[in-house]
């Protein structure tokens, strides 16, 4: 794939809608910054001390593309996303299976936005775009504002957002596993046609969803994001339909079992943080 920075959107599905794009690595730097005196800062400080990851909130244009706008996040909902969502239900769940995981592979960038970045053509809305990627460098996170520990949906569709660009990230640091480009050769939609089969057509072709049909590393990013939000017994149920959703599922699950993770124990603890979240 050349390097040239491509961004592939995505419209809402399911639970969310995601979107990912590529460009040149962001090269690690020793990060400077004052003490800082405040709650919100103290929780990112915190964060890149653990993680080597940096938390960017305050609003930078450059971060959007010219033909997209989006709101900066409310700056009283930073803290508890970062407690509630990025700790809570992004972290723990790697790190409580294998240690130092997230240390190991956290983008170097994550970059808060207060709505899904809305990208507009001739004066109309063609589509939303509530998550990217680029490569292992920058995961964008959207949705903030809409910060609700009542609202399970809302929920649902963060962590599926940020454990589907994960995919990504690590997809760039070790590649997809090796067959699974395979599988549904040649049964790819590409472009915005995805859109055009139905959820049955798409698992006839082993995708979990249509919008995996787009590429190769959607493909692969949607597995993940439907696996972590759908209970063991029905992936199971929902793989064991034909040979090519079987032959992907266990490419997919060995993947990350083989790097300490299993997806179902992460699903089934997601879940149970899902059922006694308070705020």
């Amino acid at each position: 794939m050349k390097m040239y920075k491509v961004i592939f959107f995505s419209v809402s599905l399911f639970l969310l809608a995601v979107s990912c794009s590529k460009e040149e690595p962001i090269s690690y730097e020793p990060y400077e910054t004052d003490l800082p005196d405040n709650p919100t800062d103290q929780a990112i400080y915190d964060l890149r001390q653990e993680y080597q990851t940096k938390i960017i909130y305050r609003y930078d244009r450059r971060y959007v593309s010219t033909s997209a706008f989006a709101v900066p996040p409310r700056y009283d909902l930073v803290l508890p996303y970062i407690e509630n969502v990025l700790r809570k239900l992004f972290i723990a769940p790697y790190d409580r299976q294998k240690t130092d995981f997230m240390r190991e592979h956290m983008p170097i960038e994550m970059i808060m936005f207060g709505t899904s970045i809305n990208y507009v053509e001739g004066g109309e809305s063609n589509f939303s775009a509530s998550g990217l990627a680029y490569g292992l460098s920058r995961v964008i996170i959207t949705g903030v504002n809409a910060y609700d520990l009542n609202n399970p949906s809302w929920l649902r569709g963060q962590y599926a957002t940020l454990h589907h660009e994960f995919a990504h990230v690590l997809d760039k640091i070790y590649g997809r596993p090796t067959g699974f480009d395979n599988v549904s050769k040649g049964l790819y939609a590409g472009g915005t046609a995805y859109g055009a089969f139905s959820q049955a057509e798409a698992r006839s072709r082993g995708f979990w969803r249509n919008y995996g049909m787009l590429n190769e590393s959607e493909d692969f990013a949607t597995w993940i994001d439907g696996i972590v939000t759908t209970p063991k017994e029905e992936v199971l149920q929902i793989v064991s339909a034909n040979n090519y959703l079987s032959q992907k599922y266990q490419l997919v699950y060995n993947f990350y079992l083989e790097k300490g993770i299993d997806l179902h124990e992460l699903q089934a603890y997601l879940q149970n943080i899902l059922d006694n979240l308070e705020d």
